[in-house]
């Protein structure tokens, strides 16, 4: 896959609405961690060791992606890809619920 293609597999989450959409949905999960980490904290919660920094690198991602940086390389941009940044941040929403639904 070549820089130009995957540029072209990006273009609409590159837009405006998406950009916004994924920077809120990083923003109220990374409240969610931060104010109630045992939620996701392996000890504390019956989820793997692996949920909290893959969660994390979600929030990453869609802070990256939401503020409208576009990465160059190739490698990066698979690294920070928006398509596999969605799921995982609805995941976590799902999976810190109860912080904002109590």
């Amino acid at each position: 896959m070549s820089n130009a293609q995957l540029a072209r597999w990006y273009a609409p989450l590159w837009r405006q609405p998406w950009q916004g959409a994924l920077l809120v949905a990083a923003i109220l999960l990374a409240v969610a961690i931060l104010q109630a980490s045992h939620l996701v904290a392996a000890n504390t919660s019956e989820l793997g060791v692996w949920v909290a920094p893959v969660l994390m690198w979600g929030v990453c991602c869609g802070f990256i992606n939401g503020l409208g940086f576009h990465p160059r390389t190739l490698v990066v941009r698979l690294l920070l890809c928006p398509w596999l940044a969605w799921p995982v941040i609805l995941w976590g929403l799902w999976l810190t619920r109860s912080y904002y639904f109590s």
